[in-house]
């Protein structure tokens, strides 16, 4: 383990904050550290960039995070995982709080010229951080609040998008939403081109404890965060 200092805390929401590090941790899109909070517990949380996370208060540690004012330290491990695959044409379909791992590979592919295309859902537009710094972005809302009234999967199917012109497709979200994805990326034969980040209860990061094991037997900590849409079934 080793230590950081917080250096910013941007709250978007009551409730979502991105918690900004003094310095930068070597990494690529799609990896995750494990983030000790001095006296709460230790979480896994996906970088947002390679000097900052981005949490949403759902416990009583992501609630401590939320209330950081700057200065505070915190015990890191990693990064871990698997990242994304690189592309130069690329969907990105994120949910919520799913965001926070794709603004980190948005801004990674358009450094490196991908044509990119963001589809990004939420339940209220208060939660659609960070639309603004999206290029070529088409947004959804449960409650109609802004963008399409609907969720992404039938956002999607309701501007006719062609996934089969995508080199790759990235998603994280919640998991009704993945699972929605899912079935429609299978039925359009491009499953194959699908990364899915899963964001399961994860304890030790590194593979040994078995409380991030699928269904199929791997592991989402080292056989993951990122999978192949091919690898697994949601």
């Amino acid at each position: 383990m080793f230590c950081v200092r917080v250096e910013r805390v941007t709250n978007h929401t009551e409730s979502i904050a991105t918690i900004t590090f003094d310095r930068e941790i070597p990494s690529y899109p799609g990896q995750f550290l494990m983030v000790n909070v001095f006296g709460y517990e230790e979480i896994p949380l996906s970088l947002s960039s390679p000097n900052s996370v981005t949490v949403k208060a759902v416990g009583e540690t992501t609630g401590a995070l939320v209330k950081f004012k700057g200065g505070e330290l915190l015990g890191l491990r990693g990064p871990f995982g698997k990242p994304f695959t690189p592309s130069k044409k690329a969907l990105i379909v994120a949910g919520g709080i799913g965001i926070a791992p794709l603004k980190f590979l948005h801004d990674f592919l358009i450094e490196r010229g991908a044509d990119v295309l963001v589809v990004f859902g939420a339940r209220t537009s208060e939660e659609l951080i960070w639309k603004d710094e999206l290029s070529n972005v088409m947004l959804a809302t449960d409650d109609g609040s802004e963008g399409f009234k609907g969720n992404v999967v039938e956002l999607i199917k309701a501007k006719n998008i062609d996934l089969s012109r995508f080199e790759r497709i990235y998603c994280c979200g919640p998991k009704p939403m993945l699972r929605g994805l899912f079935r429609l990326f299978k039925a359009e034969g491009v499953l194959d081109r699908a990364e899915f980040l899963l964001e399961n209860y994860m304890r030790c990061g590194i593979g040994l404890c078995g409380s991030c094991v699928l269904e199929n037997g791997l592991r989402v900590c080292v056989d993951g965060a990122v999978f192949r849409g091919n690898e697994i079934e949601l």
